[in-house]
């Protein structure tokens, strides 16, 4: 066989193996991507825990005493709600849930006193640099609708604050304090309790 036969057989020969390998390593590569791919998808991102049930309950506490805790009002704690996620991607349950706590004045507020409150309210949430929310909705019938003012901490907790009138000329005050990416923790649930004011106060009152 002539040195030009042997040549174009060897350069076959390497073409043909060229060809294989890159084959092998196309379908080595779709396998890995496959895999990648099936594996990154399924997987849920990780769950961070802003805070734990303990933390929320002394934030709450605080920002109750932020925005109320100059005004003299007897307030009752009436329970909190412990939502708790979706379960992931993957099925598995979530270690994360929404808590709110809710407050109610047990002072009975003369409705004279509304726009003072929520001057108030709204004046200590400035001093604590919380982050007003533009008023939520403005009472098309202010001697029935609600006034609702909200804000958020510094640490990510909201609060807001309903001024509710009254037929007997009176305005209930709730609060709602409430926390994302808490730890659930289903002990710390209370079920709201009713409450009607019944605390009377030489100034608020009248």
């Amino acid at each position: 066989m002539s040195g030009k036969v042997w040549v174009k057989a060897a350069l076959v020969a390497v073409a043909g193996v060229a060809v294989v390998v890159g084959v092998m390593l196309v379908l080595l590569i779709a396998a890995w991507w496959s895999l990648g791919s099936e594996d990154y998808y399924s997987k849920p991102a990780p769950e961070v825990v802003r805070h734990t049930p303990q933390q929320f309950q002394e934030l709450s506490e605080r920002t109750v005493q932020d925005a109320l805790g100059s005004l003299g009002l007897v307030l009752s704690d009436r329970g909190c709600t412990v939502d708790r996620y979706e379960q992931r991607s993957d099925g598995t349950p979530s270690r994360l849930a929404t808590f709110d706590r809710r407050f109610t004045a047990r002072t009975r507020i003369g409705a004279s006193h509304r726009q003072e409150l929520k001057d108030r309210v709204d004046a200590a949430w400035r001093l604590r640099g919380y982050r007003q929310e533009p008023p939520v909705w403005t009472p098309s019938n202010p001697a029935e609708d609600p006034d609702l003012l909200s804000a958020e901490t510094s640490e990510g907790i909201g609060v807001w604050v309903a001024l509710s009138p009254e037929t007997d000329g009176t305005v209930t005050l709730t609060m709602s304090v409430s926390g994302t990416d808490v730890a659930y923790a289903p002990e710390y649930a209370r079920p709201l309790s009713p409450l009607r004011p019944d605390t009377e106060d030489a100034y608020w009152s009248h």
